[in-house]
């Protein structure tokens, strides 16, 4: 073989030599560059579907992971929300479930607030946080294993800016709430669960607000609605009918209940007996705006859904833990409340 002919098939060999180790790095660069998706299983159980205010908060929690994985193209986050129905060993079922599936975090919005051990206990053993919303836990629970969380709001707080908007439309214009002139509200109470920790303290602590403004009150008649619209739509009716001219004001523990109550106002003509309710759901705002019900408390529940992300990427994603978040005694997120009442200078934007 001639030296020339040597030469250039040795020429090829480098060439192709040369060509394959350029292709080999630039495949091997290529997918090393590639940012891995993580993909995080997150467990939600609510205690009934049929509550308005809770399905508002998975909604916009829905909205609020929709558009972190458009903002991180590497992090998919897979939720899977179960409904108790108002049963406790349902829920405790359904979460042995998601421990067993290894979530990567529980948000749990329990049945019973004082029945919580079960879940704490299986879930601290599987090593999977758990963060409690809207329906709080006794104290002793939340302590009692570590990462275990409350997201929420203030009850005590509620009730006061409920009692702050009532004593405020008295001294505006009594003659619109107090109808007979005798210097006092007579007023009826829709209470939500009997058992529920918000039930006991929004009861109690609006009528201690009010008084302390010094406003008179006198209860004619009290009932549990359950937190449900439709309950308190029936109590209200037969309250009608029982004391027609004496009801001046109606108090709900929350705007499910609201609405139930104006629903029967409207449908007896009875236009002159003021509303007041705590969650601020668009069609109770609505009505305010309408001046139809007296006010609300506004516990936004675009808030709540932002702060179950903050613990979602901290917790499932990040792995930085509580580290970041801003904690109240190193276990509650809580949720800043305000009023809503035709006085307002804004509401929330449509659609909460």
């Amino acid at each position: 073989m001639g030296k020339k002919r040597k030469f250039v098939m040795a020429a090829a060999i480098c060439t192709i030599l040369t060509g394959a180790c350029i292709y080999l790095y630039a495949s091997g660069h290529g997918k090393s560059s590639e940012p891995k998706q993580k993909t995080v299983q997150i467990g939600i159980a609510v205690y009934n579907e049929k509550d308005a205010y809770i399905n508002n908060v998975c909604s916009y929690l829905d909205e609020e992971i929709h558009e972190y994985e458009l903002a991180h193209s590497n992090v998919k986050i897979r939720r899977e929300i179960t409904d108790a129905g108002g049963s406790q060993q349902e829920q405790n079922n359904q979460i042995e479930r998601f421990i067993s599936l290894e979530y990567d975090l529980l948000l749990v919005n329990i049945v019973d607030r004082t029945n919580a051990s079960v879940i704490i206990d299986s879930a601290s053993a599987a090593g999977i946080p758990v963060v409690f919303f809207n329906r709080e836990p006794v104290r002793e629970d939340i302590f009692r294993k570590e990462g275990i969380y409350y997201e929420g709001s203030n009850a005590k707080e509620s009730a006061l800016l409920q009692a702050e908007l009532i004593a405020d439309a008295f001294e505006a214009d009594k003659e619109s709430v107090d109808r007979n002139g005798n210097g006092t509200i007579e007023f009826a109470i829709l209470e939500g669960e009997s058992n529920h920790q918000d039930t006991l303290i929004r009861s109690e602590w609006v009528l201690k607000g009010l008084a302390q403004r010094e406003i008179q009150t006198r209860k004619i008649v009290n009932a549990t609605a359950n937190w449900e619209r439709s309950q308190a739509n029936v109590l209200v009716k037969q309250w009608l009918k029982e004391y027609p001219d004496e009801i001046e004001l109606i108090i709900c523990n929350n705007d499910d209940m609201a609405l139930g109550t104006w629903d029967a106002l409207e449908q007896e003509g009875r236009m002159d007996i003021k509303v007041a309710g705590i969650d601020g759901v668009e069609e109770v705002q609505e009505l305010i705006r309408k001046q139809k019900i007296l006010g609300t408390v506004l516990c936004d529940t675009k808030l709540h859904a932002k702060a179950l992300l903050e613990f979602i990427e901290a917790f499932a994603i990040e792995g930085t833990g509580e580290d970041g978040i801003k904690l109240t005694d190193g276990r509650y997120y809580m949720i800043p409340l305000r009023v809503i009442d035709e006085n307002s200078s804004s509401f929330p934007d449509a659609g909460l």
